[in-house]
């Protein structure tokens, strides 16, 4: 074998030892929340204290906390550097709930969560129009995505109301910062749900899967 090669072999083997080593950092590593304090800790267990994390409280009954949130994203704070972005949830004692990967967390300046907490919104917009992703709060599961204004208002469990900017329609003159059409949308997050007595009116997995639309009336000047 040549100098060259076994050179090239050797560097290799040390590419991908270190691609390992990364890798299983990466997954032993874990982010913990106390007191509203984010730590990073890394697969030895050392300790190290973030500075300038967002941490947003949530809850899914009025008034009483549920738990919290924060993202991380190694975009938006040097010391997340080489962690995997994505938004963290833990309960109202600060135990961990679960990790919802999310590429572009740093965008994420807002989550809704449904009254029975099983389905999250997350509100990714930076501007007059944004755009919402539904989860499955329990699976982390993409369910759907759409574009809109101001925040979605749960109806129940399952639907929810928003603001739908229209994606097709033409401009009109505006005033102001946004000049397209919208309408108001009521979406109903059930699939293949049947509901056929009255009685499974209280049982939400029963609910049929229908998307409502009404356009909004035009303003008068």
């Amino acid at each position: 074998m040549s100098f060259t090669k076994k050179w090239s072999v050797v560097f290799c083997v040390m590419a991908i030892l270190f691609c390992s080593a990364v890798s299983s950092f990466a997954a032993e590593e874990k982010y913990i929340l106390e007191k509203e304090t984010v730590y990073r800790v890394n697969a030895e267990g050392k300790r190290q204290k973030i500075e300038d994390v967002n941490v947003v409280p949530f809850e899914f009954e009025k008034g009483v906390k549920s738990g919290a949130w924060f993202a991380v994203d190694s975009e938006m704070n040097d010391a997340m550097e080489g962690s995997e972005n994505g938004i963290y949830f833990f309960d109202d004692k600060d135990e961990p709930l679960f990790f919802l990967p999310f590429g572009d967390a740093s965008y994420v300046s807002g989550i809704i969560f449904s009254p029975d907490g099983r389905q999250i919104l997350l509100d990714t917009g930076t501007w007059v129009v944004r755009h919402y992703i539904l989860y499955d709060f329990k699976k982390t599961k993409e369910k759907a995505s759409f574009s809109g204004m101001d925040n979605p208002i749960w109806i129940d469990p399952s639907r929810f109301a928003f603001t739908m900017v229209e994606p097709d329609a033409e401009p009109r003159p505006s005033a102001t910062d946004f000049d397209g059409w919208t309408s108001v949308v009521v979406y109903d997050t059930a699939a293949k749900k049947i509901v056929k007595t009255k009685a499974d009116w209280a049982n939400p997995e029963k609910f049929l899967n229908k998307e409502l639309t009404a356009p909004f009336p035009a303003a008068k000047e």
